[in-house]
């Protein structure tokens, strides 16, 4: 019982640390591609999140919960309360959700033994629409400053798309080299 709960918590602040990492050098290189606070054209920290959530479940999505929190208090000056948490599980959850609706579709097993070209893009499209789409619904409709439906969540989506891409076919590739 005492490993299984140090495992977790392990999983959870890894999650956490290399999200955070992941945060750090999107501003180091491609600060660039930003489109408006929170909202960019390729977004390298989306790809952590299908990945730390294909690796480690829920584990995964708590740390980049965590980790989100922590960032937009010290990154987001106009975030707090409801709009800073709410934001936080669409960062933590978003990739949580899209991993069990693929799941469910019986399309991503618990082993990832079949993860297919198809699949992958499937995950990284449905990921990036949930993510787009939960992040501009809570900001939209808790009125942070600046937001726009319409037009962030486009960006925001293809950002996330591309991201989560990289990642996805980077595992992909280390697995096939594995084997």
């Amino acid at each position: 019982m005492v490993r299984r709960q140090m495992e977790t918590a392990v999983l959870i602040s890894l999650a956490a640390v290399l999200y955070w990492l992941g945060y750090a050098v999107q501003g180091w290189l491609f600060q660039f591609t930003e489109h408006v606070s929170g909202v960019n054209w390729f977004y390298l920290p989306a790809g952590l999140r299908v990945v730390l959530v294909l690796v480690a479940g829920l584990n995964g999505a708590l740390g980049i919960f965590a980790a989100t929190i922590v960032i937009n208090l010290l990154h987001m000056g106009d975030m707090n309360g409801t709009v800073l948490l709410l934001t936080a599980g669409a960062s933590g959850f978003g990739a949580w959700f899209a991993l069990l609706l693929m799941r469910w579709r019986g399309q991503i097993d618990a082993g990832l033994t079949v993860l297919t070209s198809s699949v992958l893009i499937q995950y990284a499209l449905i990921y990036a629409l949930f993510n787009a789409v939960f992040h501009q619904l809570v900001w939209w409709t808790l009125q942070r400053d600046g937001a726009s439906f319409m037009v962030d969540v486009w960006p925001m989506f293809v950002g996330d798309l591309l991201g989560a891409l990289f990642f996805l076919y980077a595992l992909k590739v280390l697995l096939t080299l594995k084997s």
